[in-house]
C-alpha cells in the first residue's frame, strides 16, 4: 500500500515538473513574443517618423506646384506658329489662330478676353512657342481647349501651361500615347487630374474614354 501511494506520489511530481518545464517555456515564449511585438512598434515608429519627415519635407514643394497649377490654369502654350515677321501683333496674330485654326466665329474670336500674350525665348530650332493667358478659364476650356482637335493635321500645337514637374511628366506620357496610337490603333489624350497627368485611350471619337496604367 504505502509503495502504491510512493508511486502515485513520483507520478505526480513528475507531471508536476513537466507542468512546471511547460509553464516556464510559455513564459520564455511569451517573453520573446513581449519583445518581438516591442521590437515591431519601435520600426513602426521609426517609419511612421521617416513618413512624416519625408512629408514635412515634401509638403512645400507640393505647395508651390498646387500654387503654380492654379496661377498658370488660364494660360494655354502655342507651338509652331510662324514667328519670321519682327513686326508681328502677338495679339493679332492668336486672334487669326483661334479663328482661321481652331474654326472659331471670327466675331467669338475677337471678343474672347485676353489678359496677355507673348512668345517664349528658347534655344531650340523652329518658331518661338506663345503664351497666352485669357481673363476666363470658361473661355479657355469651352472654346479653346474643346477646339483643338482642328489642329490634328497641321504643324501647329495647343497645350495647358503647367507647373514644370507636370510638364515632365506629360513629356513622358506622350511617347506612351505616340506608340499606342501606331500599335493600338486608339485615340489618345493627356489631361491633368489634380497635380498630376494621366493617359486615356479610346476607339473611336465620341466613345468614352478609359485611362491606361
Amino acid at each position: 500500500m504505502i509503495n502504491e501511494v510512493k508511486t502515485d506520489v513520483n507520478i505526480l511530481k513528475t507531471k508536476y515538473d513537466a507542468s512546471q518545464l511547460e509553464i516556464t517555456s510559455l513564459r520564455g515564449d511569451f517573453t520573446e513574443l513581449e519583445q518581438g511585438v516591442a521590437g515591431m512598434d519601435l520600426q513602426i515608429q521609426a517609419i511612421e517618423g521617416e513618413k512624416l519627415q519625408k512629408q514635412k519635407f515634401e509638403l512645400p514643394t507640393q505647395m508651390n506646384e498646387i500654387k503654380d497649377q492654379v496661377t498658370l490654369k488660364y494660360n494655354v502654350i502655342i507651338y509652331g506658329v510662324d514667328d519670321s515677321n519682327a513686326d508681328e501683333n502677338i495679339y493679332s496674330v492668336t486672334r487669326q489662330l483661334l479663328s482661321q485654326n481652331l474654326k472659331l466665329e471670327q466675331r467669338k474670336a475677337n471678343a474672347i478676353p485676353i489678359a496677355n500674350a507673348h512668345r517664349v525665348p528658347t534655344r531650340g530650332s523652329g518658331p518661338k512657342p506663345i503664351i497666352v493667358r485669357f481673363l476666363h478659364y470658361g473661355d479657355k476650356h469651352h472654346f479653346i481647349m474643346s477646339s483643338a482637335h482642328n489642329l490634328k493635321r497641321s504643324q501647329i500645337r495647343i497645350l495647358d501651361d503647367l507647373p514644370v514637374s507636370m510638364k515632365e511628366e506629360r513629356f513622358l506620357l506622350s511617347h506612351v500615347a505616340y506608340k499606342i496610337r501606331t500599335k493600338e490603333k486608339l485615340q489618345t489624350r493627356i489631361r491633368d487630374v489634380g497635380a498630376h497627368m494621366t493617359l486615356e485611350t479610346c476607339k473611336n471619337r465620341g466613345d468614352s474614354w478609359s485611362s491606361r496604367e
